[in-house]
């Protein structure tokens, strides 16, 4: 599994996160506003929660992506890593997704679990 890309919902601190962590690794960044006929689409839609908590919003745009078929995927970061790890990259290479739109709740910064869970994802 390669990333190319990793679109990324403009501000938060989750987004901010994950965005200093893929330039550390010089996978491209992309603001994604969720507007229809965009240039660029995402391939799929990765769901990083606790707890299997999600907001409103967040849920929303997994059941868009979902009625439309676009490859979607959770990953609860307090379960135990290496099923997560496994589980995103065996989605990741079934589904081609290597342009994927990453969403998560801003208090998940404070998750230790979530600095180990991108610090294994290579």
């Amino acid at each position: 599994m390669i990333l190319e890309a990793i679109f990324l919902k403009g501000g938060g601190q989750f987004s901010d996160y994950v965005r200093e962590w893929a330039d550390t690794r010089g996978i491209e960044v992309v603001s994604y506003e969720f507007k229809p006929n965009q240039d660029q689409e995402p391939h799929g839609l990765l769901l990083v929660n606790e707890n299997h908590d999600i907001t409103k919003e967040i849920g929303e745009v997994y059941s868009l992506y979902d009625r439309k078929h676009i490859p979607t995927q959770k990953i609860d970061i307090n379960g135990t890593l290496q099923v997560a790890m496994n589980s995103f990259r065996m989605w990741a290479d079934k589904n081609k997704c290597k342009r994927v739109l990453i969403l998560g709740d801003n208090d998940l910064v404070k998750n230790e679990n979530l600095e180990r869970f991108f610090s294994n994802l290579k």
